[in-house]
């Protein structure tokens, strides 16, 4: 009973910063507050439908280089590489996944390298990343 409270919590704390960021504050302390239950990111599951759906794609296209980390991909679970990411915006991040992006870290392709992904796709998939508990 105890841990479905503390997981209610967790999933009532990551939904309200992520869809609704209305800055980027909010972005850095939705990756970035404490949580006391430590819920895995892989057994996590959201209810709001966009990051159900971006969970589906991120399942599908992302897993294989972030989960672990892959060529620079920030890991899913690794909060310092998720808090360097979001103090650019959810917006950046974004268009950075759209569009690819080299950075120092290493290269995201463009729409992850699935071209048949859609704008939308792209983003409820980062969306879910940046709402996963870390």
């Amino acid at each position: 009973m105890k841990t479905r409270l503390l997981s209610l919590l967790v999933v009532s704390l990551v939904s309200l910063g992520s869809s609704s960021c209305q800055n980027d504050e909010e972005l850095t302390e939705n990756i970035s507050s404490p949580v006391e239950a430590k819920i895995h990111p892989w057994d996590w599951e959201p209810e709001e439908s966009h990051l159900i759906a971006g969970r589906a794609i991120y399942l599908q296209e992302c897993a294989l280089c972030h989960d672990e980390g892959e060529e620079g991909a920030p890991a899913l679970t690794h909060v310092r590489q998720w808090e360097k990411r979001a103090v650019k915006g959810l917006d950046l991040l974004v268009e950075n996944a759209i569009n690819g992006f080299v950075g120092e870290d290493g290269k995201m392709p463009a729409r992850g390298g699935t071209e048949t992904l859609t704008d939308l796709e792209v983003r409820n998939a980062v969306e879910y990343m940046v709402a996963t508990p870390k």
